[in-house]
């Protein structure tokens, strides 16, 4: 079973993200969902054994901001620490990336990121067991933060022009971060894109739409499929 860290805190997209991405994504795979705020977390700590029977860790984007950091940035990193320990699989998403890394390194791995991403962008990627079956993708971008600062430990997986850690597995454990959102369906995608740029109007400069067909997102949630057959 899986556990889905849901870390946004826009009420309308974590909500969303419960009831639509999620479902769609596992594909029948047993989960369950924690938030941030939820009683289990209360006193959590590393050497608790209270999630010890979860198979995978996901833990999503968020509009928390992983270079400045939150309050919750303790109960994160404890959270994923843990799954480290017990050596579980682990994918983070976009906030949730800049999270993972940050467990391990610390705050130095995570930066405001010099040139921010909106839009359906192109990526470069390497053979990984992470991307079997995707060629040529497009993913969804929103973020403002990037990783940096990875040592040898770190296989950068993914590029692109904007940013250059797109994605990473930690020491060829099942333990990846991706930069990108492979979770949208073109449709909430797009609502979301469309929703930051009318709030954040000064952000249409980042914009780019790369996506010629949304067929192409299709092989994206190959991502989710891989992460879980991670574990046999």
């Amino acid at each position: 079973m899986l556990l889905a860290f849901n870390t946004i805190i826009t009420e309308k997209y974590k909500i969303s993200f419960d009831e639509k991405t999620l479902p769609f994504i596992m594909n029948g795979f047993p989960y369950e969902i924690i938030h941030l705020g939820d009683d289990k977390l209360n006193d959590f700590r590393v050497d608790d054994k209270v999630f010890s029977k979860y198979t995978h860790l996901l833990v999503t984007g968020s509009s928390l901001s992983a270079s400045q950091g939150s309050e919750f940035d303790e109960i994160i990193i404890k959270v994923i620490q843990y799954f480290i320990k017990i050596q579980k699989p682990i994918l983070g998403i976009c906030h949730g990336h800049q999270m993972l890394a940050r467990a391990i390194l610390g705050n130095s791995a995570c930066r405001k990121a010099i040139t921010p991403e909106f839009g359906w962008k192109k990526m470069q990627i390497k053979a990984n067991s992470l991307f079997k079956g995707i060629l040529n993708p497009v993913f969804l971008e929103s973020h403002y933060d990037e990783v940096c600062n990875l040592p040898e430990e770190f296989i950068i997986i993914a590029t692109n022009n904007e940013c250059e850690v797109q994605a990473f597995q930690y020491k060829n454990l099942p333990v990846w971060g991706v930069q990108f959102h492979p979770e949208m369906q073109f449709e909430n995608g797009t609502e979301m894109l469309q929703d930051h740029i009318k709030e954040y109007s000064h952000d249409k400069e980042f914009y780019r739409n790369e996506l010629d067909t949304k067929l192409q997102i299709k092989q994206n949630f190959l991502i989710f499929k891989n992460f879980i057959n991670s574990v046999k």
